[in-house]
């Protein structure tokens, strides 16, 4: 497993030797106690977005064309 330094993003403090993939991107500040997460290091999961139709027009034609496909 590989390990990481990172920098506090509240004080500065590079914190050295970190298992970011073990924690999913959660590290803790050794020296002011700050928990943050590395958006790079976390795990994503996309989720696919449904929005609703603006108009009752076009609503039907959204069913339309799901008949037709």
């Amino acid at each position: 497993m590989k390990s990481y330094d990172l920098r506090c993003p509240a004080c500065g403090t590079v914190n050295r030797g970190l298992y970011l993939e073990e924690t999913d991107g959660w590290m803790e500040c050794e020296k002011c106690g700050n928990v943050t997460q590395s958006m790079e290091h976390r795990q994503t999961v996309l989720i696919p977005l449904l929005l609703r139709a603006q108009s009752r027009n076009d609503h039907k034609q959204a069913d339309r064309l799901a008949a037709v496909i």
